[in-house]
């Protein structure tokens, strides 16, 4: 399960805004609408795999859980009167307001709390965290990130222990921020789910080493698989010591490349 978590700072918890200016009259709201989009929504569908979290003004929590919800649209307007009827309909207990969207009045810490009882593994996005490209994000991850306002320092002290990822230095909408780690983990799982491909063959493990040495240079990594027990004599028998450098296959036109660049024209039948 991935899970996206929305402090939202200016929202009226009371709901009472109007649907025709969500910018103006409803703090924002339209920033929670586009990152419940880009949480929840693909081409035709929505991921079911995926839980977004809102947590309004450290007072009221609305999740929308992508197994269950139903009248979820595209556009704003339609998300806002959601989320409206959720912000209205929340009390001490948890309350399904709609299918799908539960409501009920919350805290960080609770909020915390529950990821941690659902052995979830909280995250901050931070645009001065460390990058997410270095870290092994775990599994069932979820990403805890602010609206258009700057977390507060209440929302920091309540993070502090928590590990802090960079999508980069540039700031970015909170939209974009789930749209780019949804890209980074659906590659990810693509990647343990396919095949390593052949790249290149040489004769001797030495001569593999030093081009796949070189692919992680270029943050291209590769698995060697012996072909054959190497003899004595390795040229005496055809496949004796052949090594293959395996690749996952996004990156076999450009490992070829680069060796070939750097080594010799590929040897791949």
């Amino acid at each position: 399960m991935r899970r996206f978590v929305v402090l939202a700072h200016k929202v009226p918890t009371s709901g009472e805004f109007s649907l025709n200016d969500l910018p103006g009259t409803a703090g924002r709201i339209d920033v929670l609408c586009r990152a419940v989009g880009a949480g929840l929504f693909v081409s035709h569908g929505v991921r079911t795999d995926t839980e977004v979290t809102l947590l309004v003004q450290n007072s009221v929590q609305i999740r929308i859980a992508g197994d269950r919800v139903k009248r979820l649209n595209p556009d704003e307007r339609s998300t806002a009167a959601i989320l409206q009827i959720a912000l209205r309909g929340a009390a001490l207990e948890e309350v399904e307001t709609t299918p799908g969207v539960v409501a009920s009045q919350s805290s960080l810490s609770q909020v915390l709390d529950r990821l941690y009882q659902l052995e979830a593994h909280p995250v901050v996005l931070h645009e001065q965290g460390n990058p997410i490209e270095g870290f092994s994000v775990p599994a069932n991850p979820a990403f805890i990130l602010s609206d258009h306002e700057d977390f507060t320092d209440e929302d920091e002290t309540a993070l502090a222990d928590l590990p802090h990822l960079s999508l980069g230095p540039m700031p970015l909408h909170t939209s974009q921020c789930i749209t780019i780690v949804h890209y980074l983990l659906d590659r990810e799982e693509g990647d343990v789910a396919a095949d390593l491909v052949l790249c290149h063959k040489v004769w001797g493990e030495p001569k593999a080493r030093l081009i796949t040495g070189l692919l992680e240079d270029f943050g291209i990594p590769s698995n060697l698989l012996s072909h054959a027990v190497p003899s004595l004599y390795p040229g005496m028998m055809n496949g004796l010591g052949e090594v293959r450098i395996m690749v996952r296959p996004r990156d076999l036109e450009r490992a070829r490349a680069i060796i070939g660049d750097y080594f010799e024209h590929p040897v791949d039948e």
